[in-house]
């Protein structure tokens, strides 16, 4: 299944080391700062008891996500229109959309602008999300 993952922060790239992990091909889309760190090192998972490197597709460019099948939109509150709108032309008909963002109306939001179904999703798992020398992501 091809995967993209619309926010490459601390959950986006939670789920997105958890997909790869599990053979999918995934897709990030996020802030420089974000994309540069993951095409330099890759992205990193640590946990408690181990530290994983998955090689994903990583953009800053919003027209990656146009071949997914499922989206995994991650981004903040706030940026929920701006992010959706920039989205919205590159989704394919047949795309499922999952909201995994803090807030109780963001999936309503985003379906109304999208014009779609969104499924709003519990995020049970955080993350505490690093860019830098050393990873974009340390999860505990």
């Amino acid at each position: 299944m091809q995967i993209a993952i619309m926010g490459a922060g601390a959950v986006g790239c939670y789920y997105a080391a958890l997909l790869a992990r599990a053979g999918h091909a995934v897709t990030l889309i996020g802030r420089t700062n974000h994309i540069e760190a993951i095409h330099r090192q890759g992205l990193i998972l640590e946990t408690a008891s181990r530290r994983e490197t998955f090689e994903v597709s990583a953009s800053v460019d919003v027209s990656a996500l146009k071949d997914a099948e499922l989206v995994l939109f991650c981004v903040k509150a706030t940026d929920t229109e701006a992010a959706g709108a920039a989205m919205a032309p590159m989704l394919s008909d047949n795309a499922i959309i999952l909201s995994l963002q803090n807030g109780v109306d963001n999936a309503e939001r985003l379906a109304a602008l999208l014009g779609r179904a969104v499924m709003p999703v519990g995020v049970y798992r955080g993350g505490h999300g690093r860019t830098g020398a050393r990873a974009p992501l340390r999860s505990r």
